[in-house]
């Protein structure tokens, strides 16, 4: 069994090293001993840099085929064994993750899950089940959550928000963060193509990369491309700017004219802080709805002719009301401040 104090966070993409990421620094100003480990993929180790902390790279995301990626699974789990074994947890905080939650479940350390996609039916299958607590935003039906766990072995907890209003609350925006960068604020657009390897995705239709960029580079303005895999680097071209370095996701986002992104997660984070943004996902997730009603200036798209008329029209709205939807994003709730209470009531029972 682990020791009382002691946390395991374990981070596999950068959206999930953001927001595991600050909640170790919250964790630590607390008094608690944090263990960061993480894996190589796009800016994963990055943003840990970049949040200032000390991390433990095990594995590797592969692009290959589903036996590559099974045995990279089984390369980091092996791995990860040792590592946790000198640490000696009490607590793990993952998304959905298969190697750290077997790792966690065979020596007795408690799994804290996150998640905002119950739609990843694999990596949710693998791990979800070994959970003491799953912690996900109220907008995701009860029922998508229960297909995986049983309320006998597991608690559910909700809050009313999304995932990333976790990091929003904690990370101000910097306008010489951007400067760095070598961009001038609102004189940018960003671009993140899609998840296309995650298996979520094989069976879908997907607006081709290259396209979109051709869409966004027609706005007049500079394209930054944050790339998802490594045949991205090759979209680079004149006005595109390939960000390949660690960089303030918040800021970024915040002193873009629009977002246009494969996934959801960036396109969330840039409405909350108020930049216009486009998600060209396939899927209608629950989590995307809940932030347009809300009304933060998210749409979806899924074609290239509604991308382009939507995309000239957002990204020629007024900058002028940032302060009012961050005021609406800090008001909402998030899940760092659930796990947060959880570990330290149970730190408190023990010393008690």
């Amino acid at each position: 069994m682990g020791s009382a104090g002691r946390v395991w966070v374990d981070a596999l993409t950068s959206k999930q090293g953001v927001l595991l990421g600050v909640l170790a620094r919250e964790l630590l100003s607390l008094g608690f001993d944090v263990l960061v480990t993480c894996r190589e993929y796009e800016f994963t180790c990055k943003v840990l840099e970049y949040l200032g902390l000390d991390y433990i790279a095990v594995g590797r995301y592969s692009e290959g085929d589903p036996y590559s990626k099974v045995f990279e699974d089984a390369v980091r789990m092996s791995a990860l064994v040792n590592i946790v074994r000198k640490f000696s947890p009490e607590f793990l905080v993952a998304y959905p993750n298969p190697s750290a939650a077997r790792v966690a479940f065979g020596v007795g350390v408690r799994y804290i899950a996150l998640t905002d996609s119950p739609h990843s039916t694999i990596p949710s299958r693998l791990s979800l089940p070994l959970a003491d607590t799953v912690i996900f935003s109220d907008c995701i039906p009860r029922s998508e959550i229960l297909t995986y766990v049983s309320e006998r072995f597991t608690k559910v907890l909700t809050y009313r928000g999304v995932d990333e209003v976790g990091w929003v609350k904690r990370l101000k925006p910097s306008e010489d963060e951007v400067r760095v960068l070598g961009l001038r604020p609102w004189d940018y657009v960003v671009f993140r193509p899609a998840e296309e390897m995650a298996t979520y995705y094989r069976s879908l239709s997907l607006l081709p990369p290259d396209k979109v960029l051709d869409v966004l580079a027609g706005l007049g303005y500079d394209v930054v491309l944050l790339p998802r895999y490594s045949k991205h680097v090759n979209l680079r071209r004149e006005g595109v700017i390939v960000l390949e370095k660690g960089f303030s996701g918040p800021s970024l986002t915040y002193y873009s004219r629009l977002v246009v992104s494969g996934g959801a997660s960036m396109a969330r984070e840039a409405a909350l802080v108020g930049t216009p943004a486009i998600t060209y996902t396939p899927l209608d997730l629950p989590v995307n709805r809940c932030v347009e009603s809300w009304g933060f200036p998210l749409r979806r798209v899924s074609s290239l002719q509604e991308l382009e008329e939507l995309s000239g029209e957002m990204s020629t709205q007024s900058t002028t009301e940032k302060e009012r939807y961050l005021k609406l994003a800090t008001s909402l709730e998030d899940p760092l401040t659930t796990v947060i209470n959880l570990i330290s009531k149970a730190a408190g029972d023990r010393r008690g």
